[in-house]
């Protein structure tokens, strides 16, 4: 049987820089964890993670819950958290709270009794104050957090609503548009189940709309309300062609509905972007195969990943008493670039997609 000690003399380190760097420790330099990491691989070593547990109070295991798999968004953000995760020899199982208040609170309730030891939360429903009642003091990082200020209680990482439709408004302006419709936003009432999800949509909407206003457009009529699914955003360009389509430019607030969004348009024989400009949010890899390929706001997602372990395992540290924990929740907004395509410039940018210069990670 291979043990630490062996998987230490191989990489030339000793049993407790291997153990460390087994464990993901910020202690250890990323050359030598990867090499701790790959003669860990090649002699097929592996943790006992109950007997890591019992030593050191530490799994190595972390959860993410996230609302839907199905979603691009949330499937390329599970899937930048495991690499990085998995780079630092840590685990993460992920599960699916199918946009459902109370099942999303049972989930994190259940993993006081197990193994774990922090967990990343996407959720549209339960406010960090809700998490935190149910959390019972497990470290918690939250994407997307929308409660205010003052009632934030975890590290949050947020997408960069602001900026980035900031940024399509004016490449739609740069290219001629004037009569730009912004698609996904909420009408009507907040409900409490739905407050966080219809916070995101209205931030998103307000800026797009402010970026409108100082650019001397048009506002009255921007507003384009649906859900945010491809199935809505084929609904939804159906319905404006019906209308006799008074855009000639659609803003949508994600991916999925804006590839929604291309494909109604199509069936109703609307031209993108002869006749109507497409853009969305998110940067998920099906917007660089669509007819015709999608202009978007591209998030960072790893850095995003990266961000969301560093701080995570700051928490941790700070719960081990290396740090003094009475500090203030931090929030970090994520960078992005936006890539222009076919969906705004037309055919001829097929092999020449052109890259904004990358916005940098910024704290707020």
């Amino acid at each position: 049987m291979v043990t630490l000690k062996d998987v230490a003399d191989a990489a030339g380190v000793s049993p407790s820089t291997a153990s460390a760097a087994l464990r993901g420790m910020d202690i250890v330099k990323p050359l030598t964890r990867r090499k701790v990491i790959r003669q860990a691989q090649r002699l097929h070593y592996s943790t006992n993670v109950s007997a890591r547990a019992l030593r050191s109070g530490r799994s190595g295991i972390f959860t993410l819950i996230v609302p839907d798999l199905e979603n691009g968004y949330y499937a390329r953000l599970a899937n930048s958290l495991s690499n990085r995760l998995f780079a630092r020899n840590l685990k993460l199982i992920i599960q699916v709270s199918q946009y459902d208040k109370a099942k999303e609170l049972h989930q994190i309730q259940e993993l006081r009794s197990s193994m774990c030891d922090g967990l990343f939360v996407c959720s549209t429903h339960n406010s960090a104050r809700e998490i935190q009642q149910v959390a019972n003091g497990l470290p918690v990082l939250l994407f997307d957090d929308m409660s205010v200020q003052n009632q934030a209680c975890y590290d949050s990482i947020e997408t960069p609503s602001r900026d980035g439709m900031t940024a399509a408004i004016r490449h739609l302006h740069a290219c001629g548009r004037r009569r730009i419709g912004v698609v996904g936003g909420h009408q009507g009432a907040l409900s409490a189940s739905h407050a966080l999800s219809v916070t995101l949509r209205r931030n998103r909407y307000r800026q797009a709309l402010d970026t409108m206003q100082d650019l001397g457009m048009d506002t009255s009529q921007a507003l384009v309300a649906c859900d945010w699914s491809t199935p809505a955003g084929r609904r939804t360009a159906h319905a404006l062609v019906r209308q006799g389509m008074p855009y000639d430019a659609l803003c949508c607030m994600n991916d999925a509905l804006a590839l929604g969004v291309i494909r109604g348009l199509a069936e109703c024989g609307v031209r993108v972007p002869e006749d109507v400009a497409v853009t969305g949010f998110d940067g998920i890899e099906p917007g660089a195969y669509s007819v015709p390929t999608l202009t978007t706001v591209a998030v960072d997602f790893t850095e995003m990943a990266r961000m969301a372990v560093s701080m995570m395992l700051d928490h941790v540290g700070q719960q081990e008493g290396q740090e003094d924990s009475d500090r203030a929740p931090r929030r970090v907004i994520v960078g992005y670039h936006l890539l222009k395509r076919e969906s705004t410039l037309g055919r001829h940018v097929t092999n020449t997609v052109q890259r904004d210069p990358q916005t940098q990670s910024k704290s707020i």
